[in-house]
């Protein structure tokens, strides 16, 4: 099946908002996962980090966010599957609108969602804060 990049995206934008801001880690908590680092990669058991296992830190990071894109990527298939009613792997006008409509229907029913795009606070999405809204994710989870 086929699918444009920036197709999933907006699908996974529109029904997954995950808030990018991460709470700052207590001071204890970011000491615990250094010495967890350390540990667990330190091969030579010096208590510190060199160029080597740093760069080996960097390589299991890496593949980790690699698998856990490809996860998305597969749930993102998943979920197209739900609009696209003929089967063919892709979206004609008809259920393009179906899935407008309905992912809209769902950010409004969704009170964190609604929060995050309705920047009037009327507890309603304009036309204009759903496509600005719908940008501003679409660009974020791009980065």
């Amino acid at each position: 099946m086929k699918v444009s990049f920036l197709f999933p995206v907006f699908l996974a934008a529109t029904q997954f908002v995950v808030t990018a801001r991460a709470a700052e880690p207590e001071p204890a908590a970011a000491a615990t996962h250094d010495a967890e680092i350390i540990k667990r990669y330190d091969t030579n058991k010096d208590g510190k980090l060199d160029e080597a296992e740093i760069a080996a830190v960097k390589e299991q990071t890496l593949m980790a966010s690699q698998e856990k894109r490809e996860e998305k990527r597969e749930r993102l298939r998943d979920r197209l599957k739900e609009f696209d009613k003929d089967g063919d792997g892709k979206l004609d006008a008809g259920e393009k609108t179906a899935m407008e409509t309905a992912l809209r229907a769902r950010a409004e029913k969704t009170p964190r969602m609604l929060k995050r795009l309705d920047t009037d606070g009327d507890g309603k999405l304009s036309d204009a804060e759903w496509a600005a809204g719908r940008e501003k994710i679409i660009e974020r989870l791009q980065k």
